[in-house]
């Protein structure tokens, strides 16, 4: 028998039409680690979740590593699983092709592309030292910046150009003959600052000129960036200029096998980031965008929340990605993080009421501690309007700690898309 409050929720549900379809919610850098600021928890810990806590009663909870226990995932590489694609094909998931997907670029055989970052940069005694990955997550202006960057060209046939996507982020396009991508980054990570600019590496003997190219286009980048009237008006406001640019994930156009397509499974994706985006139209998935939709606090939720669900009419899951979590975490901004968690709470009630599946997980965890990726697992939930409830069911504290010990086993994002595809009746058949 049913606990009261299962027995109240189902009857706020009903049954509909999306009763086996799926709204599957990825929260950007979810999992965290525990946070002196906050008593010791984290911020999901420590945030008013009562839906959340509720669906986790009455449902499927526990911990999931997006990747693979150890691994430090990416955005592109957590979302790409939880989306279908095969974690033996990750490796060949390059973020340059995939952000240049989201930009609208499609890429020629000639043409490599890299995932690239607007940054701050001071020419010390040392060499450039980076004093901001992200130009303090410039949100304006860029598109002139890289205006002055537009078919470059770089001798010996190369011609490189820059493409401005979603605050800070944009892409490098080197399009010419001999071109590999096998070289290294130019951006040091999180985890890596502060740091000094590192020249552009091969790491094979075909990728020397790619190499020698891209520093000369970052070289030119810095030159037309310094005395642009964008980052004069930015020095005179006390803002940090958008005076160079870090490249990272170069790789050429792809194609991958996706789970979803195999097993007669369509989808949508409600998105505001560019990444999110390119592997929407890589995976050959509908997106919905809307101006509504960004990639930071100030996206519209429940305006997402409404797409996925009139998407539904339409397929079988809608995934919903949301940005904010992870930049709040990388901004060493916890209390902020813990809010936006509970504004995402509220809004879930109509993805509730609306009686279909919902799957809530997360590419990765971002530490609020250090502002970069960690390797811990994350905190998911799975709920079955139409699953019964155990006879004990009571809200659960949702969050890591309580997912440690959650009534699901510890596994993969590919295993718990597995997982939800089987509740739907669509079991894998592979």
């Amino acid at each position: 028998m049913e606990s009261t409050g299962a027995n109240h929720l189902r009857t706020k549900i009903g049954l509909s039409s999306l009763s086996r379809k799926s709204v599957v919610l990825i929260l950007d850098g979810l999992g965290d680690l525990p946070v002196p600021a906050l008593g010791g928890r984290t911020p999901l810990e420590a945030a008013d979740t009562p839906v959340l806590n509720r669906l986790a009663g009455i449902g499927s909870y526990g911990l999931v590593d997006p990747v693979g226990p150890g691994t430090i995932p990416n955005t592109h590489s957590g979302c790409g699983i939880l989306m279908g694609i095969l974690p033996a094909d990750v490796h060949r998931l390059k973020r340059g092709p995939v952000e240049a997907s989201g930009a609208g670029r499609n890429l020629t055989t000639e043409e490599i592309a890299l995932r690239a970052n607007f940054a701050t940069l001071d020419r010390q005694a040392g060499g450039l030292r980076i004093l901001d990955r992200r130009a303090g997550r410039i949100s304006s202006g860029t598109d002139e910046l890289a205006a002055r960057l537009r078919q470059v060209d770089l001798g010996d046939g190369v011609h490189g150009e820059l493409l401005p996507t979603d605050q800070h982020r944009c892409v490098v396009v080197l399009s010419g003959p001999g071109l590999d991508p096998a070289v290294t980054d130019t951006d040091p990570g999180d985890r890596g600052m502060p740091a000094f600019f590192k020249s552009c590496r091969p790491e094979a003997a075909g990728a020397e000129l790619t190499a020698r190219k891209l520093d000369l286009f970052l070289e030119i980048a810095r030159d037309e960036l310094a005395a642009h009237a964008v980052n004069l008006e930015r020095q005179a406001n006390g803002l940090m200029p958008a005076n160079g640019v870090i490249t990272r994930g170069a790789g050429r156009g792809f194609s991958l096998e996706n789970v979803l397509d195999e097993n007669g499974l369509s989808a949508a994706v409600v998105a505001g980031c560019n990444t999110v985006i390119g592997l929407t139209r890589t995976l050959g998935f509908e997106c919905c965008t809307d101006p509504r939709f960004t990639a930071d606090a100030k996206t519209d939720i429940d305006a997402k929340l409404s797409a996925a669900l009139h998407a539904l009419e339409r397929h079988d899951l809608a995934y919903v990605h949301i940005k904010a979590p992870d930049l709040f975490a990388h901004d060493h901004q916890p209390e902020r993080k813990k809010v936006f968690l509970e504004r995402t709470d509220q809004a879930l009630e109509a993805v509730v009421r609306s009686g279909a599946m919902i799957m809530l997980a997360a590419d990765h965890s971002t530490d609020s501690n250090t502002g970069a990726h960690t390797a811990d697992p994350v905190p998911v939930l799975l709920f079955d309007p139409e699953s019964p409830a155990p006879d004990d069911s009571q809200p659960v504290n949702f969050g890591e700690a309580a997912c440690a010990g959650g009534n699901m086993p510890r596994q993969s994002s590919h295993q718990l898309l597995l997982r939800l595809m089987s509740l739907m009746g669509k079991p894998a058949a592979r």
